[in-house]
């Protein structure tokens, strides 16, 4: 078919012909950044209110060299440094500054323990000083003398005929003035009644002034008669 042969001559002649050099890429734009100025009329115009006029644009100069920072003003602070800047808003120094860390509140101290009460101390009585009871006087004792021998006394008394009661109180009396005087013996003459002698017994066991006592010798009146050894100064008194 003719049509077939046609598209064989045009291939044969695309393959003879070398192909076309590629054209190089396509540069991109650089991109225009729009002043301040400009985005600030377009954002006002959308709002319906006039923009201020545009200021004339004129070619950047050189940059000069760059000058040493100058020194910072004194009294200068942050705060008064970021107010200078557009559209930054200082801050109080109460919101910059970290606000402290809340104290502990203090724990309440726990009430004091109340310890019982020590229980009160016995009192021990003291002792009564009361006197020491006087030793009982000691006991006469009876000695036995020679039946023929004659002693010699200090004193005597006789007894013969008087009463009990009577013999008694005179008996006694002899027996204080004789141990005062310093006597050693006395002799007692109390006659043949019995009453006499158990009274005469009686008080001698009492008295703590006689040390012995013994029956008289027969020359001296045997046994109606009796002989008394007074103690030394200081005997104990007789008992009542």
């Amino acid at each position: 078919m003719v049509w077939k042969k046609d598209l064989e001559k045009l291939k044969k002649s695309l393959a003879e012909d070398p192909a076309p050099p590629k054209a190089p890429p396509p540069k991109p734009k650089p991109t225009e950044f729009k002043p301040m100025e400009e985005e600030d009329a377009v954002f006002l115009s959308a709002m319906g209110k006039r923009p201020k006029a545009a200021p004339s644009i004129t070619a950047p100069a050189a940059p000069a060299p760059a000058a040493p920072p100058a020194p910072a003003e004194p009294g200068l602070d942050f705060a008064s440094a970021m107010g200078e800047l557009k559209g930054m808003v200082a801050l109080p120094a109460t919101q910059l500054a970290p606000k402290p860390a809340p104290r502990p509140e203090p724990k309440p101290e726990p009430p004091p323990v109340k310890l019982p009460a020590p229980p009160p101390a016995l009192k021990v009585p003291e002792p009564l000083e009361t006197p020491l009871p006087e030793p009982p006087p000691a006991q006469p004792v009876q000695i036995n003398l020679a039946a023929g021998m004659a002693i010699d006394v200090d004193g005597t008394l006789d007894l013969k005929g008087h009463g009990r009661n009577d013999a008694e109180e005179r008996l006694k009396e002899r027996i204080l003035d004789g141990h005062a005087l310093g006597w050693r013996t006395l002799h007692v003459v109390l006659g043949p009644a019995e009453d006499l002698r158990s009274m005469f017994l009686e008080l001698v066991g009492r008295s703590g002034r006689i040390a012995r006592y013994a029956q008289a010798p027969i020359p001296m009146g045997g046994s109606q008669a009796w002989i008394i050894y007074f103690r030394g100064p200081g005997a104990a008194p007789e008992a009542n």
